[in-house]
């Protein structure tokens, strides 16, 4: 720093100081000073015992916790599967039978069919593969005889329910779908 004072008055000005004594304490204030290297380093070390304090919780609750294994030796009794019967009633008691769930089952139909000729069928929609899976099996677990059949072109499947065997069974079919919050319309194939 240049200074304007002569050599003397800069030495009487450094004699005028206060000087401290022995008797009074050095200032103790001071100041941290973080750069990015040392927040690094903390967030480092405040990860790695995080992650050690997890692992030894998770294996002390792993050591505590009561679903052990079952000894290798010991083995579980588990019971045998049961048939269950399903009594078919029909108009005359006398012709009810015992059937199992076995014989009552019948192969569920295949996915992608075509349609008979002449037949009335509720069309859901004229969608893409995929979607037209989705739907067709939806409707199924609904209880709904859906399936899909080819459509105007090799990307486009029609979506179907039926073959519907008259108005009685079309306008029951229709009505289910309406309170479900579905929109038909009727198709009926000729070829």
């Amino acid at each position: 720093m240049l200074s304007i004072l002569t050599p003397e008055l800069r030495t009487a000005e450094i004699k005028t100081a206060p000087e401290r004594t022995a008797a009074e304490p050095e200032s103790t204030e001071f100041e941290i000073v973080l750069g990015r290297r040392q927040v690094a380093s903390l967030l480092f070390v405040a990860t790695v015992m995080i992650v050690v304090f997890s692992a030894v919780s998770y294996l002390a609750g792993k050591a505590v916790s009561p679903d052990k294994a079952i000894d290798s030796g010991a083995t579980v009794a588990r019971p045998a599967p049961m048939v269950e019967a399903t009594i078919v009633s029909t108009s005359e008691p006398a012709k009810a039978a015992l059937v199992s769930p076995v014989q009552a089952a019948q192969p569920e139909p295949p996915l992608f069919a075509e349609p008979a000729t002449g037949a009335v069928y509720l069309q859901m929609g004229a969608v893409e593969k995929g979607i037209a899976v989705i739907l067709t099996e939806g409707l199924r677990k609904r209880g709904f005889q859906a399936f899909a059949a080819a459509g105007p072109n090799e990307n486009v499947f029609r979506v179907l329910i039926g073959p519907l065997p008259d108005a009685e069974a079309f306008q029951r079919t229709k009505d289910a779908l309406h309170e479900i919050g579905l929109s038909t319309f009727v198709r009926r194939y000729e070829k």
